[in-house]
């Protein structure tokens, strides 16, 4: 959430916006860490709010859990917004990387995790994600945080978004955003294009060459207008 946050004001000047943390990511207990569960999350904020429908959008296992709300209550969704989707057969986390990155987390090791979170990109990747993941780290206490980190990524390895891949996807017929990074190795490119290619309503862009939340929130914005 925080780092959404660091768009607000992008966000705030053209729509009412709302961004929570997802089950054990920042301010957020673990709770029960399940992919139905966490989906349904979507819907209660909307009933918090007040509100019948919203555009709703998501990055990485954020994205994971609106399409999954989204495929459940397509009627509660104006928009979708899938920021870096990273399912789909041949992107399931590999179990090793995934226990090494959930072992650094586990003792609060976030040099070590962002070193094994950013392994395979090219070096400017990597640095730029680095430097984003620290800047987000940054507004939390590490020894609450990375445990939490830990057990979602240890709960997440295995899950299936989407039974019939890529087939279900075509029952989405709400227009659609999905920002991808070609040699991305967690999201990949062809994941994002076999979405586009698939859901009737939905366009594949490449995301801004940039973690900065402002360039973030800008496109974000653009994409959903």
């Amino acid at each position: 959430k925080a780092y959404v946050a660091g768009g607000a004001d992008i966000f705030g000047a053209r729509f009412d916006t709302v961004a929570f943390d997802q089950r054990g990511h920042g301010a957020s207990d673990g709770g029960a860490l399940e992919l139905g569960a966490m989906a349904e999350d979507f819907g209660a904020v909307l009933d918090a709010l007040g509100w019948a429908r919203a555009s709703i959008g998501g990055t990485s296992l954020g994205a994971a859990t609106e399409l999954l709300f989204a495929r459940r209550h397509p009627e509660r969704v104006e928009r979708l917004l899938l920021d870096l989707p990273g399912f789909g057969p041949g992107s399931f986390r590999d179990p090793a990387k995934t226990e090494a990155m959930a072992e650094a987390f586990g003792r609060a090791d976030f040099d070590a995790a962002a070193r094994r979170i950013t392994e395979g990109l090219s070096p400017p990747r990597a640095a730029a994600w680095e430097s984003a993941l620290r800047a987000d780290w940054s507004l939390y206490d590490p020894a609450r945080l990375g445990p939490k980190l830990a057990v979602v990524l240890r709960a997440s390895v295995s899950w299936r978004v989407v039974e019939r891949w890529p087939g279900d996807l075509a029952a989405l017929r709400m227009p659609a955003t999905i920002l991808a990074v070609k040699g991305d190795p967690v999201h990949p490119w062809e994941v994002a294009e076999t979405m586009a290619r698939t859901m009737p309503g939905a366009r594949l862009l490449s995301r801004v060459p940039s973690l900065d939340p402002l360039r973030i929130a800008a496109q974000w914005v653009e994409s959903l207008t």
